[in-house]
Protein backbone atom coordinates (compact mmCIF):
# COMPACT_ATOMS: atom_id res chain seq x y z
CA UNK A 1 0.00 0.00 0.00
CA UNK A 2 1.66 3.33 -0.81
CA UNK A 3 1.45 6.29 0.74
CA UNK A 4 -0.15 9.81 -0.42
CA UNK A 5 1.21 12.98 -0.20
CA UNK A 6 -1.24 15.36 0.86
CA UNK A 7 0.96 18.16 2.03
CA UNK A 8 1.55 21.72 -0.15
CA UNK A 9 -1.44 20.48 -3.14
CA UNK A 10 -2.94 23.02 -4.18
CA UNK A 11 -7.12 23.19 -4.39
CA UNK A 12 -7.88 20.78 -7.37
CA UNK A 13 -4.35 19.00 -7.69
CA UNK A 14 -5.08 15.09 -8.02
CA UNK A 15 -3.45 12.82 -5.20
CA UNK A 16 0.15 11.67 -6.35
CA UNK A 17 1.85 8.82 -4.82
CA UNK A 18 5.01 9.21 -3.03
CA UNK A 19 8.19 10.46 -5.22
CA UNK A 20 11.18 8.59 -6.04
CA UNK A 21 12.93 10.98 -3.39
CA UNK A 22 10.28 10.03 -0.89
CA UNK A 23 10.73 6.09 0.88
CA UNK A 24 7.44 4.05 1.62
CA UNK A 25 6.44 3.02 4.57
CA UNK A 26 7.89 -0.56 3.49
CA UNK A 27 10.99 0.72 2.93
CA UNK A 28 11.52 2.95 5.77
CA UNK A 29 10.24 -0.20 7.98
CA UNK A 30 13.11 -2.62 6.24
CA UNK A 31 15.22 -0.12 7.05
CA UNK A 32 14.81 0.02 10.28
CA UNK A 33 14.41 -3.63 10.80
CA UNK A 34 17.92 -3.81 8.93
CA UNK A 35 19.65 -1.65 11.20
CA UNK A 36 18.31 -3.55 14.32
CA UNK A 37 19.87 -6.44 13.00
CA UNK A 38 22.83 -4.80 12.49
CA UNK A 39 22.86 -2.87 15.92
CA UNK A 40 22.27 -6.52 17.38
CA UNK A 41 25.18 -8.14 15.95
CA UNK A 42 26.85 -5.26 17.29
CA UNK A 43 26.10 -5.58 20.73
CA UNK A 44 26.45 -9.41 20.51
CA UNK A 45 30.39 -8.88 19.29
CA UNK A 46 30.64 -6.01 22.46
CA UNK A 47 29.47 -8.24 24.58
CA UNK A 48 32.21 -10.98 23.38
CA UNK A 49 35.36 -8.09 23.33
CA UNK A 50 34.05 -7.17 27.74
CA UNK A 51 33.56 -10.87 28.06
CA UNK A 52 36.88 -11.79 27.13
CA UNK A 53 39.02 -8.75 28.82
CA UNK A 54 37.13 -9.66 32.28
CA UNK A 55 37.87 -13.30 31.72
CA UNK A 56 41.51 -12.19 31.04
CA UNK A 57 41.34 -10.50 34.42
CA UNK A 58 40.26 -13.75 35.84
CA UNK A 59 42.94 -15.12 34.64
CA UNK A 60 45.33 -12.76 35.67
CA UNK A 61 44.38 -12.52 39.43
CA UNK A 62 44.53 -16.62 39.66
CA UNK A 63 47.81 -16.87 38.38
CA UNK A 64 48.74 -13.81 40.84
CA UNK A 65 47.06 -16.00 43.77
CA UNK A 66 48.90 -19.20 42.75
CA UNK A 67 52.16 -17.58 42.10
CA UNK A 68 51.63 -15.75 45.54
CA UNK A 69 50.64 -19.41 47.51
CA UNK A 70 53.38 -21.27 45.83
CA UNK A 71 56.03 -18.58 46.61
CA UNK A 72 54.65 -18.66 50.86
CA UNK A 73 54.68 -22.39 50.96
CA UNK A 74 58.32 -22.53 49.25
CA UNK A 75 59.66 -19.71 51.24
CA UNK A 76 57.85 -21.05 54.55
CA UNK A 77 59.52 -24.73 54.44
CA UNK A 78 63.08 -23.13 53.58
CA UNK A 79 62.84 -20.52 56.01
CA UNK A 80 61.44 -23.39 58.84
CA UNK A 81 64.03 -25.33 58.08
CA UNK A 82 67.24 -23.11 58.09
CA UNK A 83 66.23 -20.22 60.39
CA UNK A 84 64.31 -22.71 63.07
CA UNK A 85 68.08 -24.05 62.58
CA UNK A 86 69.96 -21.00 63.16
CA UNK A 87 68.00 -19.73 66.06
CA UNK A 88 68.25 -23.14 67.66
CA UNK A 89 72.26 -22.94 67.11
CA UNK A 90 72.12 -19.77 68.85
CA UNK A 91 70.68 -20.44 72.15
CA UNK A 92 67.29 -19.85 71.11
CA UNK A 93 64.06 -22.58 72.61
CA UNK A 94 63.00 -24.38 69.35
CA UNK A 95 59.40 -23.56 70.27
CA UNK A 96 60.63 -19.30 70.03
CA UNK A 97 62.28 -20.01 66.67
CA UNK A 98 59.48 -21.84 65.04
CA UNK A 99 57.17 -19.21 66.42
CA UNK A 100 59.31 -16.12 64.67
CA UNK A 101 59.81 -17.97 61.90
CA UNK A 102 56.16 -18.85 61.23
CA UNK A 103 55.15 -15.64 61.88
CA UNK A 104 57.26 -13.96 59.04
CA UNK A 105 56.14 -16.55 56.53
CA UNK A 106 52.27 -15.33 57.77
CA UNK A 107 53.02 -12.05 56.90
CA UNK A 108 54.41 -12.44 53.95
CA UNK A 109 51.97 -14.93 52.78
CA UNK A 110 49.58 -13.01 53.29
CA UNK A 111 50.74 -9.75 51.61
CA UNK A 112 50.73 -12.33 48.53
CA UNK A 113 47.52 -12.94 48.57
CA UNK A 114 45.61 -9.96 49.18
CA UNK A 115 47.40 -8.55 46.13
CA UNK A 116 45.57 -11.44 44.69
CA UNK A 117 42.28 -10.60 46.26
CA UNK A 118 42.28 -7.24 45.08
CA UNK A 119 43.26 -7.67 41.78
CA UNK A 120 40.21 -10.09 41.81
CA UNK A 121 37.95 -7.74 43.25
CA UNK A 122 38.34 -5.51 39.80
CA UNK A 123 36.83 -8.20 37.65
CA UNK A 124 32.97 -7.18 36.50
CA UNK A 125 31.33 -10.05 35.77
CA UNK A 126 28.70 -8.27 34.11
CA UNK A 127 29.78 -6.49 30.60
CA UNK A 128 28.69 -3.36 31.37
CA UNK A 129 29.52 -1.13 28.71
CA UNK A 130 27.32 -3.46 26.12
CA UNK A 131 24.17 -2.92 28.80
CA UNK A 132 24.52 0.80 28.47
CA UNK A 133 24.67 0.82 25.00
CA UNK A 134 21.71 -1.44 24.54
CA UNK A 135 19.59 0.70 26.44
CA UNK A 136 20.75 3.40 24.34
CA UNK A 137 19.39 1.37 21.14
CA UNK A 138 16.39 0.24 22.52
CA UNK A 139 15.31 3.59 23.37
CA UNK A 140 16.44 4.57 19.59
CA UNK A 141 14.19 1.82 18.20
CA UNK A 142 11.41 2.72 20.23
CA UNK A 143 11.66 6.44 18.64
CA UNK A 144 12.70 5.12 15.13
CA UNK A 145 9.14 3.25 15.48
CA UNK A 146 7.06 6.05 16.99
CA UNK A 147 8.16 8.18 13.99
CA UNK A 148 7.75 5.60 11.39
CA UNK A 149 4.15 5.25 13.02
CA UNK A 150 3.81 8.94 12.38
Amino acid sequence: MSEIDTRNRAPGELLSPPGPSEPSLAELTGRLIADAQTLVRKEVELARAELSDELNKAKQAGIALGVGAAIAGVGALLLVIMVVQLLIAWGAAPWLAYLIVGGALTIVGSLALLGGLRRAQTIDPLPRETLDTVREDVEWLKEQSQSVRK
